[in-house]
């Protein structure tokens, strides 16, 4: 490629020789004695022509400078558009390893791994604009706090990273100058948001990949422990996430397989002991572990998006089975069946052709399902409310689990289409402690006694769950809840089983 010096020296060339050819034309048309006319136009003509052709020569000479300073231009755009984040600016993946893998070769080196909590639920609850505007803030928050001490990148969706490579960075006064900047409000929206990071160190010549995976695990046991915490990575500390993720290898296996099985926690009329209507609850029976507490698989599922198949193989058995019992026992056998609802599923594209799908495939009723929801899935974003507004109009029940102990219990209420409430265990357990009609029980029986009424008063029905003895079911009697779940009342338990508590309900009623 010809230099810039040289280009220009060929230019100036080219002047030259141009003006040197006018030169020559006319000085032989002077010294060679007169010319005739012709000869004189002809020297007269190839003069300015020659100046034209100098001119045009110069327009184009400006006019190649002109793209391939745009080429430049373009090149040096592509370069930084292949290294950077289109939203944020900042580093991407690319550039980010590019970097790690330069400083390992050179010495140690370390990767701050940083997750926004709760991300999702600002991007559902107040759109996708919003959120970016959110993570644009975080980023700029995040280069101002690193500085000239390293290299912030932001690696995919909330998560970022920062590679520090100069062992003279004090890393825990840098994490604390992330967390200072991260805890304030952020973006123009002024938006509260908090981090977890996970941090790790590695000598010289360690894989890139090893220390971005230790510097990840020690970032999901920053999200285990607690939203706003950070950790430093130690030998051992991998393994629970690598027993997370073989667990979740497995549990796709068993899906597979054909390894979960659904029970059915009874739901009684604590006023008749009747079984009015069932809670289908999921459990894996896994080849070589044995039965394993939904607590253990159930987590990994929602991680994984394992919970979206999961989810609608328990809807549909469900289904299938509460019309099985109906066909068997009457239309009258049952009033509720229904699975539990993650937030996840409610986020699913399909989740509501799948409710759809179900009922039609079973032949069970509409208005007999019950989809229990936590308050915290309710909340969720627009998406969400339009996907349990569809399925109220579909003549689907929902109910709201665990009721009492969200921030927002009451004014969910106004907004979401509940059929149900189910008050949570903790304001069952000790309510029969205290002598009845006196301020302790009062006090003890406070919430339970505001959720019936409240109920009451929006025609909505209150279960009471975790009733564990009959002194609990007689205080909740007294307070007015007629329906009631808890292993006092009936545990979790096969169909079989439900099927021959039915059969027994059917021979009473007969007699």
């Amino acid at each position: 490629m010809i230099d810039h010096r040289r280009r220009w020296l060929l230019v100036l060339l080219d002047r030259l020789i141009v003006f040197g050819g006018c030169v020559t034309l006319l000085w032989g048309a002077a010294v060679f004695g007169p010319m005739t006319w012709p000869g004189r136009v002809v020297v007269l003509l190839a003069v300015p022509v020659t100046l034209l052709a100098s001119l045009r020569q110069v327009l184009g000479h400006r006019e190649n400078q002109r793209l391939l300073r745009a080429q430049r231009e373009a090149q040096r755009r592509l370069g930084y558009d292949a290294t950077h984040d289109s939203l944020t600016g900042l580093a991407n993946r690319a550039l980010f390893r590019d970097r790690l893998g330069a400083a390992l070769e050179a010495g140690p080196a370390t990767v701050v791994m940083v997750d926004l909590d709760d991300f999702t639920a600002v991007n559902d609850s107040l759109g996708h604009t919003i959120g970016d505007d959110l993570l644009v803030a975080a980023a700029e928050g995040l280069d101002e706090a690193v500085g000239g001490d390293g290299l912030a990148a932001r690696l995919g969706g909330d998560e970022f990273a920062i590679l520090v490579a100069d062992p003279a960075v004090d890393t825990d006064e840098l994490i604390g100058r992330i967390g200072a900047v991260l805890d304030g409000p952020l973006s123009e929206h002024r938006l509260l948001v908090h981090a977890s990071a996970g941090l790790a160190t590695a000598p010289a010549g360690t894989p890139l990949d090893h220390l971005m995976r230790d510097a990840d695990t020690a970032l999901f046991a920053a999200k285990q422990r607690g939203k706003d915490n950070w950790v430093r990575f130690a030998p051992g500390m991998e393994r629970p996430a690598v027993a997370d993720a073989q667990l979740g290898a497995e549990l796709r296996g068993g899906l597979e397989a054909g390894d979960f099985r659904v029970v059915y926690q009874p739901l009684v009329d604590l006023h008749h002991n009747r079984v009015i209507g069932v809670e289908a609850l999921v459990r894996w029976h896994h080849p070589a572990r044995g039965v394993i507490a939904p607590a253990e698989f159930i987590p990994v599922a929602e991680r994984t998006g394992l919970i979206v198949p999961l989810g609608r193989f328990v809807l549909r058995e469900t289904c299938r089975q509460a019309a099985a019992w109906l066909a068997e026992f009457g239309p009258g056998a049952l009033r509720k069946a229904g699975p539990n609802v993650s937030a996840r599923q409610l986020h699913d594209p399909d989740f509501v052709d799948d409710v759809r799908a179900a009922l039609a495939d079973s032949g069970m009723p509409g208005s007999l399902l019950v989809l229990e929801l936590t308050e915290s899935a309710v909340l969720r974003g627009q998406q969400v409310s339009r996907t349990l507004h569809e399925l109220h109009k579909m003549g689907v029940r929902l109910a709201l689990d665990d009721f009492g102990t969200g921030e927002s219990s009451l004014s969910l209420l106004r907004a979401f289409p509940a059929s149900i409430v189910k008050l949570d265990k903790s304001f069952v357990d000790g309510i029969e402690l205290d002598d009845p009609d006196t301020p302790e029980a009062a006090a003890r029986q406070a919430v339970a006694r505001a959720v019936i009424q409240m109920a009451g008063a929006l025609e909505l029905d209150a279960v009471a769950e975790g009733i564990e003895n009959e002194e609990q079911a007689e205080r909740l009697r007294a307070l007015g809840y007629s329906l009631g779940q808890g292993f006092h009342l009936a545990r979790p338990m096969p169909a079989e089983e439900v099927a021959r508590l039915l059969a027994a309900q059917r021979a009473v009623s007969a007699a």
